[in-house]
């Protein structure tokens, strides 16, 4: 089984981690466990980071429009954390593997020109 959850917001906090914040959810974050993977759904222009709550599968869906977020965080070599009302959860491969994906995607147009464009667009270009 699995289930997919979209974040609503990133914020960082004092120490520059970065906070994945999902809103109005069941997930218990106390049940979960770090998969350690991201992978891409170029059709919906997302990055997936999958954590697993009491042996399912959650896909945790991080849209477009937050990567500007995401390369701040990479950049800062930032902690990486999921938090679902007050329960925060840690993400400690998040580096590594968006560090991963984003060599894996460069160049390679089987993710769909326009998703290898995003990706390099947002964390590939210097600004």
């Amino acid at each position: 089984m699995r289930k997919m959850v979209q974040i609503n917001e990133i914020t960082f906090n004092n120490e520059n981690a970065m906070m994945l914040i999902i809103e109005n959810h069941t997930l218990n974050l106390a049940n979960c466990h770090e998969v350690g993977t991201m992978i891409a759904d170029s059709d919906q222009s997302s990055l997936l980071y999958i954590i697993e709550e009491n042996e399912e599968f959650v896909y945790v869906t991080v849209p477009v429009e937050y990567w500007p977020e995401m390369k701040k965080a990479y950049d800062l070599k930032s902690e990486v954390f999921l938090q679902v009302g007050e329960a925060k959860f840690p993400l400690e491969n998040w580096q590594n593997e968006l560090t991963f994906l984003v060599q894996n995607v460069d160049g390679n147009f089987n993710y769909g020109e326009e998703f290898v464009k995003q990706i390099q667009s947002v964390f590939l270009e210097e600004k």
